[in-house]
């Protein structure tokens, strides 16, 4: 815990490509959320040597405050997507992390 209570025990910055059309839907109780993958590919320095790092990573919208954005996110688009990250349950019922989306930045 930090000063003014602000919480940064779950946080996460990631920037990469989308990979899949974004999803809409609308829960119960009227919010909307919207579900997309980003794609990351970088080079990290790991105990002195370069190593490449991948990740595809599942992204979640929701409320209300991201109805404009939700509409310039495409296929291809670079972003950076700072959050908190929860597990979900897929169909299948594995566990798959998913970054919950606070802020998203259009990075092209």
């Amino acid at each position: 815990m930090l000063k003014n209570n602000l919480k940064i025990d779950n946080r996460l910055s990631l920037i990469g490509l989308v990979t899949s059309q974004p999803k809409q839907t609308k829960s119960p109780s009227g919010i909307t959320h919207c579900r997309f993958l980003l794609e990351h590919r970088s080079e990290q320095n790991e105990a002195g040597l370069s190593r490449q790092a991948w990740c595809k990573m599942p992204i979640q919208l929701s409320g209300n405050q991201f109805t404009q954005t939700i509409q310039s996110i495409t296929v291809g688009k670079k972003l950076l997507v700072v959050g908190f990250i929860s597990s979900h349950k897929t169909a299948n019922g594995l566990s798959q992390l998913v970054l919950h989306a606070e802020n998203i930045e259009f990075l092209d």
